[in-house]
């Protein structure tokens, strides 16, 4: 009957027709809402050694990764929602999607959640790492060499079922479990991880824990963590000792947070990181970390920022290290609008041979330095 309907009365009518059922639908569902949102961030940048080359460069992503989604909820009373998400990356220099061309990679889930009894959730989803530890290094203007703590999240755990608490005298808390969603075992690229935050006036302190086993499986790749642990940004994921042997298992414990004073907002974190091979070979990795973000006006921040990586491989016997500074100006144009001129600088130290700061290819020294220009509009 409705396709009758809408034949008799042409394509004009038939919007009108598709409209007004739209707009019943609204009204009898009045406390529903779907919002569409997005980022495009987008500069040029220069590097002083590529391979033992500078470079100049049109980046994508240079205050923030580009995104846009769609988020929504449904009011089923007594104080729950029926809620989603779904988010997809792409590069604004060549249109291209990130996450391996996923539709939605960036996240893609749905859930309930309760004022009395918190959040749950199922889908492709940030993990503890993100959620607790992650703002701090994305404050910081810079990621921890080959972002081995998933500080920047390089890694999202899907499959995966995760609980988010109430806050309850300034705590909270996480749980969530990646399923491997695999006939060959739970632990064939399995993963969880857990958090717990505490915030109290003008401070705030988390700390989480993450686990991923065999998170690049060759029987089931595409499990908890799926092809992103392949990503040639995460230049720990596989044995230094042989090409291409990815690890076993990767444990994540992180802690920090934030301090506000005045127009000062100050944060520290340390990660401690661990590898274990298929070729049994292990990499220990520690990560520190401390920022400091300044208003000089409500439009203008100034940002610093110093990090230090220390490392030790069991089988080679080697200690890597590496230091990293990160400086911002980041101008707001208008609520949505920004301008940032970046500099990160690093150096490798002990038995490290080379500098390698994130997104860019190794250097040939142990030195590579990077400046961007930036924009960054959110709609």
């Amino acid at each position: 009957m409705k396709t009758t309907i809408l034949a008799r009365l042409g394509l004009a009518g038939s919007i009108a027709a598709i409209a007004a059922m739209g707009l019943a639908a609204t009204a009898a569902h009045a406390q529903s809402n779907v919002t569409i949102y997005g980022l495009i961030s987008g500069g040029v940048g220069y590097v002083s050694n590529t391979g033992g080359s500078k470079n100049w460069q049109a980046l994508s992503g240079t205050n923030q990764n580009p995104r846009w989604g769609f988020r929504g909820s449904e009011d089923l009373g007594n104080g729950t929602k029926a809620i989603f998400t779904l988010e997809a990356g792409f590069s604004i220099v060549n249109g291209t999607g990130a996450q391996n061309g996923r539709a939605f990679g960036r996240q893609s889930f749905v859930g309930l959640s309760d004022k009395t009894w918190g959040t749950f959730t199922l889908g492709r989803q940030y993990d503890t790492i993100h959620d607790y530890v992650g703002p701090i290094i994305i404050s910081s203007n810079g990621v921890n060499i080959g972002d081995n703590d998933n500080g920047y999240n390089d890694l999202r755990m899907q499959n995966s079922v995760k609980w988010v608490s109430p806050t309850v005298s300034g705590f909270h808390g996480t749980a969530q479990y990646g399923f491997s969603n695999s006939a060959t075992g739970f632990r064939n690229n399995n993963a969880y991880s857990f958090g717990l935050g505490y915030k109290y006036g003008d401070f705030d302190w988390n700390a989480a824990y993450a686990q991923y086993n065999n998170p690049f499986s060759g029987t089931n790749n595409d499990g908890a963590i799926a092809n992103d642990y392949a990503s040639p940004l995460l230049i720990f994921s596989k044995s230094a000792t042989r090409a291409n042997v990815f690890a076993s298992q990767q444990r994540i414990f992180a802690t920090g947070g934030f301090y506000r004073w005045g127009p000062a907002l100050i944060g520290a974190m340390f990660s401690d990181v661990n590898y274990t091979y298929l070729d049994n070979s292990h990499l220990h990795l520690q990560n520190y970390n401390l920022t400091l973000n300044y208003n000089v006006t409500p439009a203008l921040v100034l940002g610093a920022a110093y990090g230090f990586t220390s490392g030790k491989y069991d089988v080679i016997n080697t200690r890597p290290q590496w230091h990293q500074v990160n400086l911002q100006a980041d101008y707001w144009l208008s609520k949505r609008t920004d301008v940032a001129l970046t500099l990160n600088a690093q150096q490798a130290a002990g038995d490290a041979k080379y500098a390698q700061l994130f997104g860019y290819a190794a250097s040939s020294t142990k030195r590579q330095m990077a400046v961007t220009l930036g924009m960054r509009h959110t709609f």
